[in-house]
Formats: structure tokens, sequence, C-alpha cells
């Protein structure tokens, strides 16, 4: 029984990701309405979890902003078929973050128009904008190039000026969202040292998109091959071994827990969120392949 955390701990990340999840239901029901509330309650709770010290209004704007990239990435994967569209919309959603114009040509960004309006507003806005702005842009790159080199094998094709090789995708890394997702964080509840430390934490996060990614692609792999036609793109589709995946994975998961080791060990929870996110990609797509002891001390 001691292997659990107490029930009232659970008590506390249950009630805060309850919160957030009436938040994001509210915000969804306006934006993008009919996504099943398990998937909007698995963000919360995700959210709530990754930091359990955040209080619900905290992990609102975090929140809302991991469920608009999964909105993207079902439009890309479900219903995008032209890539001059998907090259507006890419454009259109940079202007927004950009500019904090606000757009209204299409669902997506009418809803990321309305998170960037509140975004704006948040004291330490100016500080991170260049981080925001770089990793929406990141992300947004990452996913057109999965969308195109995707279809590309589809058809048994190489896109112009693309390699398809392993090297050029680990170069879109930013396809995991993790630069889109985590700065909301940083925005609502980074501490008084987060700009400080950012020489740090940002390397640190670095090497998260990687652990995110190569998660993903080694428990997302065997769906991805049972679903021809629907232009998936991972890292397994390009010769290399789940060995090499997961060597490469647990190289950068020591490298983050390394790189931060000096403020994990004052406790800085800017630190300690990050370490957590890349723990939780593990476990989100991996279950038991690292097991505990490797998610709390790294390799040895």
């Amino acid at each position: 029984m001691t292997d659990f955390p107490p029930v009232d701990q659970c008590v506390s990340v249950m009630s805060r990701g309850l919160a957030a999840l009436g938040d994001l239901e509210r915000w969804m029901a306006v934006h993008h309405p009919g996504y099943e509330s398990r998937t909007m309650a698995a963000i919360a709770f995700s959210e709530a979890g990754i930091a359990p010290w955040a209080t619900g209004e905290q992990l609102r704007l975090p929140t809302l902003m991991a469920m608009w990239v999964i909105v993207l990435d079902d439009y890309l994967e479900q219903e995008a078929t032209d890539l001059t569209e998907i090259d507006e919309l890419v454009d259109r959603c940079n202007a927004v973050v950009r500019t904090g114009q606000a757009d209204d040509a299409h669902p997506l960004l009418i809803s990321l128009s309305d998170w960037q309006r509140q975004a704006v507003a948040l004291p330490r806005y100016p500080d991170l904008a260049p981080l925001w702005e770089r990793g929406v842009a990141r992300t947004l790159d990452g996913y057109r190039y999965n969308w195109v080199a995707g279809w590309a094998r589809d058809r048994g094709e190489t896109p112009p000026g693309l390699a398809m090789d392993v090297d050029e995708y680990l170069a879109h890394i930013g396809s995991s969202a993790i630069g889109q997702v985590h700065v909301p964080r940083w925005l609502t509840f980074g501490t008084d040292t987060l700009l400080d430390n950012l020489e740090v934490l940002v390397p640190a996060l670095e090497d998260t998109h990687y652990v995110c990614r190569l998660a993903n692609d080694l428990g997302t792999i065997e769906r991805e091959l049972s679903q021809p036609g629907h232009g998936h793109n991972n890292i397994l589709m390009y010769g290399v071994s789940p060995e090499w995946v997961r060597d490469l994975l647990e190289r950068r998961l020591a490298s983050v827990r390394s790189g931060l080791a000096p403020l994990l060990a004052t406790g800085d929870r800017d630190a300690v969120a990050v370490l957590r996110l890349a723990q939780w990609c593990v476990s989100q797509y991996l279950g038991s392949y690292i097991d505990t002891e490797f998610l709390v001390h790294g390799v040895a």
C-alpha cells in the first residue's frame, strides 16, 4: 500500500482536474462541439497530474491549448486533403500568434484567436512571447511535414525537397507539440525564478520533445501500420529498429534529468514540471515499458 500516493493527494489532483475539465468542456462546446467527454477528461487530468500544485484556474489555459493541439491533429489526420489549404491555415495560425489579431476563417483559427486574446493579458506573456511564437511555428511545421511525408509514403512517392530519412524526421521533432503545450504552463504557473532559469529549462524541454515523440511512435506503430491510407508518419517507418528508438528515448530522458539536476535538487517547480512532463509522455504512450525505477531514478 505504501507504493501508492496518499489518498488526500489523489483527491487534490482530482479536484483540480475536474475544475480544468469544466472550463475545457465549456470552451469546446463553443468552438469545437462533438468531442467525446473522455478525450477532454484525459487532457484535463493529465494537466493536473503534470502539475498537481497548480490551481484549477492556472490549469485552464494550458488545458485548452493541449486540447487545441489534439483538434488540430485530428483535422490534419482526418479531414485535410489539400496542401494549399494546410499551408494557408499554418500561415494564418502563426499570424494570430505573432500579431494577436483575431481570425475567423476556420474554427481552429477562431479558437486560437480566443486563446491568444486571453494569453496576451497574462503578466509574463511579453517575456515568453518569443518562446511561444517559436513553439507554435515549430509544431505547425512538424505537423505539416508529417502530413506531407505520411501521404507521400502511402502513395509510394518522395515529395520534392524531402529526403524521407531519419535525420529529416528528427529535424521535425517539433511535431511532438511539446513547446506549444508547455509554454502555456510557464505563462500561468511559472515561478518567480522561471525567467532566470530558462537557460536550463529550455534545453531540458528540447530533450522532452524527443522523449514524447519517440514514446508516441513506439506506442502507436502497430495501430498506424494497420491503417494504410491514413497518412501516418512514424520513425519506425524509416528503417530503424525499436531497440534503436528506445535507446535514443532513454538517452534523451536521462539528459532531461541530468540537465535539470541542479534545479531539481532545490525543489524548483519549473524543473519538476518539465521532468514530470517527460515522465508523463513515457507512461502515457508506453505504460510499463520503462519501469518505475527508471522513471524515478534514471539510467545507471
